[in-house]
């Protein structure tokens, strides 16, 4: 793993790099499979790593609810704070650095009133102190990246065992 940086690298010879040059060859259909399974399998522990590090509502609203998974021949993507919408009608987006970062509580912010009226407020304790390192969603990136370099190798070998048994018959 590179540093704190949320990635694996490939310079390095690796499983997972042996993996990715062997998918290269295999048909498509079978590629479809196998990045159909790995996220089926990855969802559930991507929004659990989320979901468990959500200490507030907004972060619970603005990052856990719209976690996604996104899957291709070559990575696995973690998204989250990019989809949907607040009950309030605010885009999730535009609130969800915020809510991953914090945010100081003195700054403050113009807002327009239903009458078009401009007023000035301040954040308060809307959300948590800044913190440099991300409080729910890259921790759990952190945490769970191996998990997902160990599932998806699994699927491939399996997806890859079922298609040539398949073949075989």
């Amino acid at each position: 793993m590179a540093g704190r940086s949320g990635r694996i690298s490939l310079l390095l010879d690796s499983p997972l790099r042996d993996m990715l040059i062997a998918v290269r060859s295999v048909p498509a259909e079978v590629r479809k499979q196998i990045n159909a399974a790995t996220k089926s399998a990855a969802e559930p522990i991507w929004f659990e790593e989320v979901r468990g590090r959500a200490g507030t509502r907004l972060q619970q609203r603005a990052l856990v609810n719209s976690a996604r998974v996104g899957v291709q021949s070559r990575n696995v993507f973690l998204r989250s704070g990019t989809v949907g919408r607040l009950s309030s009608g605010t885009p999730v987006s535009a609130l969800s650095a915020a809510a991953e970062f914090g945010a100081d509580p003195n700054k403050e912010i113009q807002q327009r009133s239903r009458k078009g009226r401009v007023y000035t407020r301040r954040f308060g304790a809307a959300f948590l102190s800044p913190t440099r390192g991300g409080k729910v969603v890259y921790p759990a990136a952190r945490d769970s990246i191996p998990r997902f370099a160990s599932l998806w190798i699994q699927t491939t070998v399996r997806t890859l065992m079922e298609a040539l048994e398949k073949g075989a018959r």
